[in-house]
Formats: C-alpha cells, sequence, structure tokens
C-alpha cells in the first residue's frame, strides 16, 4: 500500500484530504476534560497511529476511487495508452469493477471495523441502493484465532484468576474466530462443559480509532458531495456506532440471554443455554455447552425421529412467537444459530444481536402482511406511509401507481410459489425510491424474516412462510379488534380528553395574558431555501473575489502609470507582478466557474 498512501506532507493534497489530515491533528490531541494526563510518548505514538490510519484509510480510497476519474476525458486517452497506470485488485485494473464493488473492495482493505460497519449497513435497504446491499451482505466474518498467551492474558484480567483456578480442561484452540471474538471449549471445576466467548486483545482501541475517522469521513462526504446526501452517511455511521458498542460489551448479550429465557420459561418445545454469571464480563461470556444437531443436518435429524416439514413448522413457529407474542427476537436465525437436541427440543445461540418490536409495530407489521396477502391497494399504502417517520414528501399517486405494478407482478402466481426474498426485496426498493425511513428494528425483522424462510426451504422444499405465520398475524389483529381492546383504548381516550378539558382554560388563559403582555413568541422555520442559501453564499464570494480582483488590477495600472520604482526590465516591478497575481486569480475564478459551478 505504501504507493497509495497521502502523506501529510504533500504539496498535491486535494481540500477535502488536507481537512481530513487535520482533523486527524485535532483527534490525536488529547482533550482537556481528560482525568490523568497521557505520557508524551504514549501521546505521540497515539497521535502517529492516528495519522498513519488516516493515512491508510485515504490511500484506500484514492486506489479504489481514482477510477471513476480515470475513465472520463482527458485521463482515459492515458489509460488507454498506459493500463499499467491504473491500481489494480486481483490482478484486474479497478475499471472493471462496478462503483458498489469498489465500495466492498475498500472495506474489505480496511479491516474488521469497516467490514462490520458494512454487514451493519447492509440492515438499511431504505437508505442504501440494492446493488450496493448484495455487495455488503457477502462477507463473511472469519479471523485468525489469537495465541494462547494473549487469551491467557484477557482471562486473568477479567476474571482475576488464572484459568487453572476456574477450569478443569480449557481448550486454547477455538472451535470459531472471529474479527471481534473467539469461542472456546471449556469443563468447570465440577465437570459442567461450557463455552466461552473472548473478546480479541485490542480490538476496542481499533474499533475506537476508526470510529473517529468513519465520522470524520462521513462528515466531508456529506459536506463536500452532496451526490451522497441520500445515502445519509452521518446516519449511517451514528447506527453503526450504537450497534458495534453493543456488540463489544457482552454483558449486553448476557442481558438478552436472561431476557429470552424469560419469555420462554416453562415451553416444552424450546431450550436456553445455560449462563454462568460469575464468569461473565463486559470481555468474557461463559455459556452451557450445546451438544446437539445442527438444524440443517437432515440424516441424523431422521434418526431421532425428525422429519424436515415436521421441523420446519416446529422451529420457525417458535421464531414467530419470539416475534409476534414477545416481541424480542432473534435478528441473526441462520443455521449455524439453531440446534435440535436429542430430546427434539430446538435451541437457539449466540445473542449478541437480537431485535425488538412494540406492539404498534407489530400491528403495523399484521397490516403489512394482510394488505400484500390480500392484495389491498390502499391498505399498503397506508401501512407503508405508516412506516415512514416523514409523509410529506412522499408522492402518495406515484406510490399508488408502484404498488399496482407490485401486485401484478404476483397477481398469477400461487400464494405457495410466491418468493418472500423477492417480495421483501421489492418492499426495499419502495422504501428507498420513495425514501420511507423505516425503524431499525423493523429492517432487521424484514431481514431476519428472509433467512428463516429460506432455513424453512432447506428443510422443506415446499414450506409456505405466509401460511406459517398467518395464524400469528391473525391472532395479532383479532387482539387489536377485540372487544377489550377496544374498551381499554376507548377509555383511555377518554382519560386523555378529561384531561385536556381540565387543562385547557388554563393554557388558553396563559396564552390570552402572553399576547396583552406583547410576550407571545411565534417560530417560523423555512424549508426549501437551503439551495438559495447556498447560491446567495456563493454569489457573494465571488462578487468579493470579483471586487478585490479588480482592486487589485486597478492598483497595478496606476503603479505602472506613475512610473513607480523598482523596475523589473524597464516596467514598475510593483504593477508588473500585480498583474501577473490578477491573472492567475482571473485564471482560477473562471476555471472555477466552467468546472463546479462555484467558487
Amino acid at each position: 500500500m505504501g504507493n497509495h498512501l497521502v502523506t501529510s506532507n504533500g504539496s498535491s493534497q486535494d481540500p477535502v484530504t488536507k481537512e481530513v489530515l487535520v482533523l486527524a491533528e485535532e483527534n490525536s490531541k488529547p482533550s482537556g476534560n481528560e482525568h490523568k494526563p497521557m505520557p508524551e510518548n504514549k501521546s505521540k505514538t497515539s497521535r502517529t497511529t492516528l495519522i498513519g490510519r488516516y493515512e491508510k484509510v485515504i490511500g484506500v480510497l484514492i486506489k479504489y476511487g481514482f477510477a471513476d476519474v480515470a475513465t472520463f476525458p482527458p485521463l482515459n486517452r492515458f489509460v488507454k495508452k498506459w493500463p499499467k497506470l491504473l491500481p489494480k485488485h486481483k490482478g484486474h485494473p479497478v475499471t472493471e469493477f462496478t462503483k458498489f464493488e469498489r465500495m466492498r473492495m475498500v472495506c474489505e482493505e480496511l479491516g474488521t471495523t469497516f467490514i462490520k460497519f458494512a454487514q451493519i449497513a447492509s440492515n438499511r435497504p431504505d437508505v442504501l441502493p440494492e446493488e450496493l446491499i448484495e455487495q455488503l451482505s457477502t462477507f463473511q466474518d472469519h479471523a485468525v484465532p489469537v495465541p494462547e498467551d494473549q487469551i491467557r492474558q484477557v482471562l486473568v484480567q477479567e476474571l482475576g484468576k488464572d484459568p487453572e483456578a476456574i477450569f478443569e480442561f480449557f481448550d486454547y484452540h477455538p472451535i470459531a474466530s472471529a474479527s471481534m471474538a473467539q469461542v472456546h471449549r471449556a469443563r468447570l471445576i465440577g465437570g459442567r462443559e461450557v463455552v466461552l466467548k473472548v473478546q480479541r486483545p485490542g480490538i476496542e482501541e481499533t474499533i475506537e480509532l476508526d470510529i473517529s475517522i468513519l465520522k470524520n469521513l462521513a462528515r466531508l462526504i456529506h459536506r463536500h458531495f452532496p451526490v451522497t446526501h441520500s445515502y445519509q452517511p452521518e446516519e449511517l455511521v451514528k447506527m453503526f456506532e450504537r450497534s458495534i458498542r453493543k456488540e463489544m460489551d457482552f454483558s449486553i448479550e448476557a442481558s438478552n440471554l436472561k431476557h429470552f429465557e424469560s419469555n420462554f420459561r416453562g415451553n416444552q418445545n424450546i431450550y436456553v443455554p445455560s449462563l454462568y454469571q460469575e464468569y461473565c464480563t463486559r470481555r468474557v461470556l461463559c455459556l452451557e455447552y450445546i451438544q446437539g444437531l445442527k438444524i440443517t443436518n437432515l440424516s441424523e435429524l431422521a434418526k431421532i425421529g425428525m422429519s424436515g416439514p415436521e421441523l420446519a413448522m416446529k422451529g420457525i413457529s417458535l421464531y414467530f412467537e419470539q416475534v409476534f407474542d414477545h416481541g424480542f427476537f432473534h435478528a441473526d436465525p441462520h443455521p449455524g444459530n439453531i440446534f435440535v437436541l436429542p430430546d427434539k427440543k430446538i435451541c437457539f445461540i449466540d445473542f449478541g444481536m437480537m431485535g425488538t418490536v412494540v406492539e404498534s409495530d407489530k400491528l403495523l407489521l399484521g397490516d403489512l402482511l394482510l394488505a400484500i396477502h390480500e392484495q389491498d391497494v390502499p391498505g399498503l399504502k397506508h401501512a407503508l406511509l405508516r412506516f415512514s417517520w416523514d409523509e410529506t414528501r412522499i408522492n402518495e399517486k406515484d406510490l399508488e401507481y408502484d404498488i399496482i405494478e407490485f401486485f401484478q407482478n404476483y397477481s398469477n402466481i400461487g400464494i405457495e410459489d410466491i418468493d418472500s426474498k423477492e417480495v421483501i426485496a421489492a418492499l426495499n426498493s419502495l422504501f428507498f425510491d420513495y425514501k420511507i425511513k423505516v425503524p431499525s428494528n423493523l429492517l432487521l425483522l424484514l431481514k431476519a424474516l428472509v433467512i428463516i424462510e429460506g432455513v424453512g426451504l432447506m428443510l422443506d422444499p415446499r414450506y409456505d412462510i405466509i401460511g406459517n405465520i398467518a395464524p400469528f398475524v391473525r391472532r395479532l389483529l383479532e387482539k387489536k379488534y377485540s372487544a377489550a381492546k377496544i374498551s381499554k383504548n376507548f377509555f383511555k381516550s377518554l382519560s386523555d380528553l378529561s384531561r385536556l378539558t381540565s387543562t385547557l382554560p388554563r393554557d388558553a388563559s396563559e396564552i390570552i395574558k402572553k399576547i396583552k403582555k406583547g410576550k407571545l413568541h411565534i417560530e417560523f422555520e423555512h424549508r426549501g431555501l437551503e439551495g438559495l442559501n447556498e447560491a446567495l453564499g456563493i454569489l457573494s464570494k465571488r462578487v468579493a473575489f470579483s471586487i478585490v480582483l479588480g482592486s487589485l488590477i486597478l492598483g497595478s495600472s496606476l503603479l505602472v502609470v506613475a512610473n513607480v520604482p523598482p523596475y523589473f526590465r524597464n516596467v514598475p516591478a510593483l504593477g508588473f507582478f500585480g498583474f501577473i497575481i490578477s491573472g492567475f486569480l482571473g485564471l482560477r475564478l473562471l476555471i472555477s466557474i466552467m468546472r463546479h459551478g462555484k467558487f
């Protein structure tokens, strides 16, 4: 990567690069709020690390972004003559790859944090285009295992004892190794078989460093590249920061498991692994070892009398129970996270990514599914608009026509032949096209439903997710329109109305008093003036620049006419160089207007 790094001393940096490196310098300085002064050598190391990381990030961005410039005149002439000038990926020039493929390559080359960012961003089809979602969904989270001495050090730091004092046996060879943590088998003193999820040493520092860089890059991209505004880069980084901080804290996963266990306590169809709280910290999680069969291992499942169709109905019904009955669901239900025990109980593992659905969103999801099932155009439009946080900017008539087209695609297909993945992909396209900003947990649920249908089809090729989900939706809607629910809502509304009537006279009296005293303030919010403000700003800068330029030309002319020494080739030097500077500045203004439309 040395050939692609942008050094902080280079004179050919563009304004965005310079701004990024300035931010790197500022971020590397200790803030005034720190409790302990940072040692000088550590501060220098931190600053060097941060600036070095910025240079690596910028270098990789330039490496994969160069193709956007190189494919347009006049640089494309040089690319045709000297193709070796183009950076390469696995032996192929970057111009051979699409923009979205290169975005994936950037994340791959920058490592753990950026891969995690891509995986989390792929959960936002309402913000990112479908082509980019497909690229970002291809990442596999694998990593080289951490050496034994480092894992041992983490265990001692977190548990306060040597592993030998807690475990009869500890296997330092991991059964799974990912970018954030790795999983080890062990046996507690007393004989209980457990697994320990141990966070990789140093990963928190790396992620904090990259979060800082991502925040600054998102802000700069938003400021300098208006075409990316629809992707909401700053919002994506905020969402990633919240998610990754939760994932780094294993105590949250422990809490998720306890919540999940309490929801299914007494249910004979599901088994929840035991949690050994005394051996759990923010960086270590200790759970019961599950000796079961993977849900897709049909040959072994047949030996315990479990058929694929039976398992699909039982296991996925339990999943829908999580969503519609408890509102707390496993957000990553791929086959590796679902096991079947010898007594035919279903066991979910890995509770690091869980989703929550509040009652109102469950009802909304039920309305959405019911509208799709009945091909109800107004119903689906109403449900989609209720999903959105801002209905005012949506063209409802265009949305209605697109929904009609959406239903026409499935009008001649039997309900059992409809692919829910295609349906949800079509819904995601509507979210993106109409900028319908859906709550992230609902998007997480839609993605999980696609995964769970894939599991169902592995078990039973004729699995029908619509038929499986229908009883839960029906029960949910029956509850919504039950006499008890309507009565409860009526009395709640009556209570709100009573509260309003009791406070209305007092509020009206206060408003009248403010009007009499001239203290009533009304706030106006002007919308749609951002473009005008930007145009006026550019115009004022150009006018000011032109005045300065004209003054410089006029002053130089007066100096030449007045024949003021010293001289340069028999011409007054100050006037001569004034004309030279004026020429360069005028040329710069002209180029700026012609190329960018702004100064």
